[in-house]
């Protein structure tokens, strides 16, 4: 059965956001230590990217904590090798006072793929991995899970 088509029309995925509290230590974080790209058009507001056609924007809260997602929405970063994700590992364990990390999980090995996922300081999740464009097109050219 074909796809009815869709009532938007759009042309691509452009952002999603994320809360932070101290724009500063956020901008140092996500540039030094996870080596995204940042720019920050407004005051109040950082965009994050690495590659690709959409970015994240980094939105400041001026007073409370920013919320803490359940651990399986979370942001996934590749890296080239389980070599990398050892190091990366490493890192996150190190300089986890340096960065205000607030928790970092061991690396496990599930489906064949090495990770590990650690909690920033505005209690966002990030999965540090090897995950490739590769498996995103092939899960979609497979598409839907058949119930």
């Amino acid at each position: 059965m074909p796809a009815a088509a869709p009532l938007i029309k759009n042309d691509f995925f452009s952002h999603g956001t994320i809360e932070c509290t101290d724009m500063a230590a956020t901008r140092r974080f996500l540039v030094d230590f996870l080596g995204l790209d940042i720019i920050r058009p407004l005051k109040e507001a950082q965009y994050m990217f690495k590659g690709g056609p959409w970015s994240v924007v980094c939105v400041h809260i001026q007073d409370g904590e920013c919320k803490e997602q359940p651990v399986d929405n979370r942001f996934v970063l590749s890296v080239a090798g389980d070599a990398e994700v050892e190091s990366a590992h490493a890192a996150a364990l190190a300089h986890k006072g340096d960065y205000g990390i607030k928790e970092v999980r061991g690396v496990e090995t599930k489906d064949g793929k090495r990770s590990f996922l650690l909690l920033d300081l505005n209690n966002t999740w990030w999965e540090i991995g090897v995950v490739s464009q590769a498996f995103f097109d092939a899960a979609f050219e497979k598409g839907d899970y058949k119930h």
